[in-house]
């Protein structure tokens, strides 16, 4: 029989003291956070630990955006809230107030705080959109970011393959791992009488910027981009990194030095109703519950 540990960390313990507080002071009708709300976050957070289950046991398709694809199907509620959010401030839709729902406050920082963490970790995530073309270059939102990274006093180079693993734009992609667009030199065409040279062997000129490509999924084409615009071209792919991560059940010793983004903290809200803050309590299935409560 499989087990659960019921947990209830981050926006869902925000949305369950929200139900808690609407219910107490007869705000269930009012309130613009609903219970379904707090269900639909708990099955994200459902697929968020099976991902982090199948990851911890090598299965590296939790990062695709198919039906394996367990943190895009994790991250649908924080995805939806994030555009209802912005249709308030189109004014699609009315702004959540405290008074009507009591801890939305705490509600929305905690979202906020999940947000910035989701976006600094979530780039090794598949589009959606397996036909966008890989960037060439970023603009300046990334280096105001990469100037709060934190980085490696020593950062090794970057490999040259010894045997380069080639493919190109609309191609099956067959290892997992960093990919770099490179110039390969085409063939002058069959002759019978010139010996074929094989293979290419590099190294290659490099003509845009390196990606993480999941296996199973078409190459991408490269976009590049000036001042006026932009465009894209099919182009070869270089494996430099093969992702074999994870694979033999373990977790890799340099993610002890990982330093992600760190969420803004406490904004100067007030003070949430008595028992928000209370000690996060979980137990496992089969196991009685310590208190009532909502799980």
């Amino acid at each position: 029989m499989e087990t659960h540990s019921w947990v209830l960390p981050g926006p869902g313990r925000s949305l369950s003291k929200i139900a808690d507080n609407c219910g107490e002071l007869g705000k269930e009708h009012s309130s613009q956070i609903t219970e379904s709300h707090y269900i639909d976050a708990l099955e994200g957070l459902a697929h968020l630990e099976d991902a982090i289950f199948r990851l911890k046991n090598g299965d590296k398709l939790v990062f695709k955006y198919d039906v394996n694809g367990q943190f895009s199907l994790a991250d649908r509620p924080r995805s939806y809230w994030g555009n209802y959010l912005i249709r308030i401030e189109w004014r699609e839709h009315p702004a959540i107030e405290e008074v009507s729902t009591p801890g939305a406050n705490r509600f929305l920082d905690t979202f906020d705080d999940l947000s910035q963490a989701w976006g600094a970790c979530s780039d090794i995530l598949e589009s959606k959109w397996l036909d966008d073309a890989a960037p060439y270059s970023f603009g300046n939102w990334l280096r105001v970011q990469l100037v709060s990274m934190h980085f490696p006093n020593l950062l090794v180079d970057v490999p040259t393959p010894k045997a380069p693993v080639l493919i190109s734009t609309g191609h099956a992609i067959p290892f997992s791992g960093i990919w770099e667009p490179v110039e390969v030199t085409k063939s002058g065409g069959f002759s019978l009488f010139r010996k074929e040279k094989g293979e290419p062997k590099g190294p290659f000129p490099i003509i845009g910027c390196m990606n993480y490509s999941h296996a199973g999924s078409p190459a991408p084409a490269a976009r590049y981009e000036d001042e006026n615009e932009s465009s894209s071209e099919p182009v070869t792919w270089c494996l430099l990194w093969k992702d074999m991560r994870y694979e033999d059940g373990s977790i890799p010793a340099e993610e002890e030095e990982y330093v992600f983004q760190k969420p803004t903290g406490a904004k100067n809200n007030p003070a949430p109703p008595s028992g928000t803050d209370s000690p996060m309590i979980w137990f496992e299935t089969g196991q009685p519950a310590p208190k009532a409560g909502r799980l």
